[in-house]
């Protein structure tokens, strides 16, 4: 269960994971189990890790926790104001998490923030 957070301090990945299983009822189980499959169809029907994904979503909440890098927070209200599920909001930055991780393995390359701010404001233009 998540504890209350005092000011200042930064969500704990145990409880942004707490939340993001509570986003994501139908693999809480076997989370909790050991038993989530390492890959999976996703809605797409291409195969997908749900352990990536909820990874992904645990980075996510702890950005719009801290408002960190600076400016993600106004994003999600900007997607939300656009009237994008809070659910989707959190995907669509997680796009964007997913294309940085992407290039940091494979262009062995650091986050680089201002490029995952612009690539926030085009998810922000899609919507509009």
């Amino acid at each position: 269960m998540t504890k209350k957070r005092r000011h200042n301090e930064k969500l704990s990945e145990d409880d942004a994971l707490q939340l993001v299983l509570k986003s994501h009822p139908e693999w809480r189980r076997q989370w909790e189990r050991g038993t989530l499959p390492d890959e999976m169809l996703g809605e797409d029907g291409e195969p997908m890790s749900p352990h990536m994904h909820l990874q992904i979503h645990v980075v996510v909440e702890r950005q719009l926790a801290d408002d960190e890098p600076k400016g993600v927070v106004a994003v999600a209200r900007e997607l939300e104001q656009l009237g994008v599920s809070k659910h989707e909001v959190r995907h669509a930055i997680g796009r964007a998490v997913a294309n940085q991780l992407w290039k940091l393995m494979h262009e062995l390359r650091e986050f680089d923030v201002d490029e995952y701010m612009a690539e926030l404001r085009e998810i922000v233009k899609s919507y509009q």
